[in-house]
């Protein structure tokens, strides 16, 4: 593997990718992973037989009570014959390729073995089936967290079904809601991106999350279970109709050496920052289900499952089941939650505030259209998000979508032309001809007193399925404007634009500042690694930062005054020796384990 990946960065001219600092140790982690990653990519298979096993028992056990209504006995038949089919679906050895449980095929999904032919980590739906006969769907997670929501209608083989249940690990099973392995995030207000833990600083944009999105008890779900929909009444049709409140959101990888592996670069034109921008490898994207489109109150999010059950219920049902036998354990309000890993790049406006919702969308389309020509893509390889939600777009984070990724979106930040091509390439889809002369005159204004407009698509008035509009932008097609006046001059100072880098790859640990002792005795000691931008707090710049604990460390003494003063800005300063040798303090190390 050392000799293969040595021979891929040789005729690449030995250039190393931002998520790779050190290729022996890199070769060396994968090797020593891989038996761990191998166990975990069976977890899977392993929650969905426990869940299909528990089902037996209790339905059979349930079958062996004396005096049981016959329709309860027929129901519970029916849960036993359904969890012999998954379990028979589990377990089958005969399986051919097409089943989603073939071993190499299974091994694919789950990001295990490369396989670019499957949908990689997708979202299991059981449905029955006519009989005794039953099959797991399986759509990608991105898609599957709201055709298989709660409560929604699946379409399959002539027959309507609808999900009733998730099925949750036999870990996350319990009386109460206590044993459900949920966990609260914080979504930044102004970028989009999440934090699972509150900090004081979002880590894309810097902002303060003082006025953060806190969205409580978020669980992840991987599979689901539906059963026929015998009569579809005027509310599920409505649910289907008006949809989910699906919101995206994503962080920026770290190495193995606590640091961001991010890319930055701002593009400027004409002496002004138009945007920047920020790129990483196998960026970690999300995906959640807030709940209902036409749900009553806005600020509450997510559903109520029944904990021991793992099956949706309603908050009438909610009431009934409290009302019946008040010591029962009631359901849990969760928020649906999934996640992937995508080569994302993420466009912050310098100035949102200056461009119209209409004409934020339409540039989105138009720049990610333009990059599916110029590097020769099909629709929907390349897709994006506005963010932090579509009322309030400041960035636009695009990822590629297939399996692999396309491998195109770290030339924008990488080669100047690059960006300029593709503002060119999406005015000629918007239907202007003479775009070089457009460019050259800089001017917007230009085309409205001289009619640049193609005449064969002359008929195309704010956008059409030859230029902008795509199935994957449905939700936009409204406030697609390809013919609006700041559109065209954003894409105009985008074709003459200047791409300046920021930073390229991280930095390693041993060569980091004065300080490379003291962070390799952090290392040692197994610390997290201090951030590398400095902070500077009352006239004092720190070289040794811990944003994500409010955490400062120092070898200079400071007086008492200007250590209070520090504190009350809400930061803990520590007192490091002079020599790394004399250990590190007590209190860092108790600080940032938490002891």
């Amino acid at each position: 593997m050392g000799r293969v990946l040595e021979q891929i960065l040789q005729n690449d001219k030995e250039k190393f990718p931002n998520w790779l600092i050190d290729a022996k140790t890199f070769v060396e982690k994968l090797a020593e992973d891989a038996p761990k990653a191998f166990n975990l990519a069976f977890n899977r298979w392993r929650e969905l037989y426990s869940s299909a096993y528990r089902q037996l028992q209790e339905a059979n056990k349930r079958l062996e009570r004396h005096g049981i209504p016959s329709k309860d006995r027929q129901k519970f038949r029916d849960l036993s014959i359904q969890a012999n089919a998954q379990i028979q679906l589990l377990t089958d050895g005969k399986s051919r390729y097409s089943s989603d449980f073939f071993t190499y095929r299974y091994l694919a999904t789950e990001g295990f073995l490369p396989g670019y032919n499957f949908p990689r980590l997708p979202l299991y739906a059981y449905v029955p089936g006519q009989g005794q006969k039953g099959t797991f769907l399986s759509r990608a997670r991105f898609f599957g967290i709201s055709e298989f929501g709660p409560g929604n209608l699946i379409y399959h083989e002539g027959r309507a079904y609808k999900v009733v249940k998730a099925k949750l690990p036999v870990g996350e099973i319990g009386t109460e809601g206590s044993n459900l392995n949920v966990r609260d995030i914080y979504l930044c207000s102004n970028c989009g991106a999440y934090h699972e833990h509150e900090v004081e600083l979002c880590h894309v944009c810097k902002s303060n999350l003082a006025d953060n999105d806190l969205v409580k008890r978020t669980l992840k779900i991987d599979n689901v279970e539906a059963v026929p929909a015998e009569r579809i009444t005027a509310n599920d049709e409505e649910r289907v109709r008006r949809g989910y409140e699906i919101q995206t959101v994503f962080s920026w990888p770290k190495s193995s050496n606590n640091q961001y592996r991010v890319q930055e670069a701002v593009y400027q034109s004409n002496g002004k920052t138009l945007f920047s921008l920020q790129y990483a490898n196998s960026a970690e994207i999300r995906r959640i289900n807030k709940g209902l489109q036409r749900r009553k109150d806005k600020a509450v999010y997510g559903f109520n499952i029944d904990p021991r059950t793992g099956v949706w219920e309603s908050a009438e049902k909610q009431k009934q089941k409290a009302f019946l036998n008040p010591e029962k354990a009631l359901p849990v309000r969760i928020v649906p939650i999934v996640r992937d890993y995508k080569n994302a790049l993420l466009l912050s406006f310098n100035d949102p505030n200056s461009l119209e919702i209409k004409a934020k969308a339409t540039i989105q389309h138009a720049l990610i259209r333009g990059i599916e020509v110029v590097y020769q893509l099909e629709q929907g390889e390349i897709l994006g998000e506005p963010l932090p939600n579509r009322e309030n777009r400041r960035t636009i984070l695009i990822y590629e979508a297939t399996e692999g990724g396309a491998g195109v979106l770290k030339c924008l930040i990488e080669d100047e032309q690059a960006i300029r091509n593709v503002a060119k390439v999406a005015l000629k889809l918007m239907h202007y001809d003479d775009v070089d002369t457009l460019v050259n005159i800089g001017d917007a204004k230009h085309r409205q007193s001289n009619d640049h407009t193609d005449s064969k698509f002359r008929s195309c008035n704010h956008g059409c399925y030859r230029c902008l509009l795509s199935y994957y932008n449905q939700l936009d097609h409204e406030i697609i404007e390809r013919d609006r006046s700041d559109v065209v001059q954003f894409l105009i100072d985008t074709a003459n634009g200047k791409l300046e880098n920021r930073s390229t790859e991280n930095i390693p640990v041993n060569q980091i500042g004065v300080h490379s002792d003291w962070l390799r005795k952090f290392s040692d000691e197994d610390l997290p690694t201090p951030d590398l931008a400095p902070v500077t707090l009352s006239g004092h710049v720190f070289e040794i930062v811990w944003n994500d604990y409010r955490i400062v460390a120092t070898t200079n003494v400071l007086n008492g005054e200007e250590e209070k003063e520090i504190e009350n800005q809400g930061w803990f300063v520590a007192q490091l020796p002079e020599n790394p040798e004399d250990g590190i303090p007590l209190e860092i190390i108790k600080a940032l384990k938490g002891v």
